[in-house]
């Protein structure tokens, strides 16, 4: 029998019962749709990722107080970072581009007039928006002058402007932080959210010397940003700065370090991590659906088999081989697994849409979605309709047209 007319038979039996074959086709459609989803998803993050690691710095380096091995915002409780540290590191190891020492202390309020708002205060000095690649867009930075003269001048961030001025320039204006007046010198940059997601336009920059001292009265530092001359340097000044600070501070193994160093391959290989294990999971969960799915078309072919029983009699009698008919059955499967396929290909492209839309999660539609639809709904269609298609190829004529 021609492809063509296996064809015209196989649709033609499928369109006689609509309700079956939508059923049939059910599970691939969400399943497909789900491994869409997850596709376009995971690209959109990875996008997301090389876009937050340029934010982290392709070249830097932080060091931050606190041990362990989670990256995140420095430990306020730790105060085993001091600038000596810094200054040791800076004279001792070579490819250093810019290193900055800072103080930080979050969930600090500040106060202007009648308004006031929760953010995270950082004793800098001039070096940090070298070190970070991160300057005023408006005003003054924190000068050497500031520093050397603990004054209280301040750099605010967009979020903290939005907050606290709404539309009016804040630039000159005079806020409280703690029981401290600072005057409004500078606005950084807007940076946006950073690699783990936080909002890195909620803070205020101070003289580090004034946060130190007149602020909160501490000999100690959070963080130390490097910025190294190369990317090829990352691994060898990170593996120095380990070497330094455990000589310093007296730490020998099997004792765990006392501070944290942490690169942008780091943050990089953390959050695809992240990703790559909750993308597995929702893999998974399609790959069952698609196997519940090619469960419910093997079964609803054998029903109809054996509801057909006449139809295939008739047909043998008529001159049709066992391969005719086994044929015809296998392309039914194969047709209800494709349809579902780009169904649920072009379902899923519709839901990453609206996740973007609405979560503000990037979403990036490929050729990968449409090749696995073809793969997998053709897999499970073969799987799926095999054995009910040598069932009906096998039965008697005879017998068949008995019923």
């Amino acid at each position: 029998m021609s492809i063509s007319k296996i064809i015209s038979l196989s649709l033609k039996g499928l369109s006689k019962y609509k309700m079956r074959t939508f059923l049939m086709m059910l599970g691939i459609i969400i399943g497909i749709a789900t491994l869409t989803v997850i596709v376009s998803l995971g690209k959109g993050a990875e996008q997301k990722i090389s876009k937050e690691i340029q934010k982290f710095g392709p070249n830097a380096i932080m060091i931050m107080a606190g041990g362990g091995k989670m990256v995140g915002p420095p430990d306020e409780k730790a105060t085993t970072l001091t600038i000596d540290d810094a200054k040791a590191i800076k004279e001792t190891i070579k490819g250093i581009k810019y290193i900055a020492p800072y103080l930080q202390k979050q969930g600090q309020n500040v106060i202007y007039g009648d308004k006031n708002t929760t953010t995270t205060i950082m004793g800098v000095t001039t070096e940090w928006q070298d070190a970070w690649d991160w300057s005023a867009v408006q005003g003054d930075f924190i000068s050497e002058e500031d520093v050397s003269g603990m004054t209280k001048n301040c750099v605010l961030g967009h979020t903290v402007v939005t907050e606290l001025f709404g539309g009016q320039n804040p630039i000159g204006e005079t806020i409280r932080i703690g029981n401290v007046i600072f005057k409004v010198t500078g606005i950084l940059k807007e940076r946006g959210a950073g690699p783990m997601g936080s909002d890195m336009d909620n803070r205020i920059l101070v003289p580090r010397s004034t946060a130190m001292r007149r602020l909160y009265n501490v000999d100690y530092i959070s963080s130390i940003r490097i910025s190294v001359e190369s990317p090829s340097m990352l691994e060898t000044v990170t593996q120095e700065i380990g070497g330094i600070l455990r000589e310093k501070h007296h730490v020998t193994p099997p004792a765990e370090d006392d501070f944290r160093v942490i690169t942008s391959s780091a943050v990089s290989k953390m959050v695809k991590e992240t990703s790559k294990t909750m993308a597995m999971f929702l893999a998974l969960l399609s790959l069952i659906s698609l196997v519940v799915g090619g469960i419910v078309i093997a079964n609803i072919m054998f029903i109809a088999v054996n509801e057909r029983k006449k139809e295939i009699g008739i047909r043998r009698a008529f001159g049709a081989t066992a391969k005719d008919i086994k044929h015809q059955f296998l392309a039914e499967a194969l047709f209800v697994t494709t349809m579902g396929g780009i169904s649920g290909t072009v379902l899923g492209i519709i839901v990453s849409a609206g996740i973007a839309l609405f979560l503000t999660m990037p979403a990036i539609v490929s050729w990968e979605p449409f090749a696995l639809a073809i793969v997998f709904s053709t897999i499970v269609g073969i799987a799926a309709g095999l054995q009910p298609a040598k069932r009906a190829a096998t039965m008697d004529p005879v017998d068949a047209i008995r019923g």
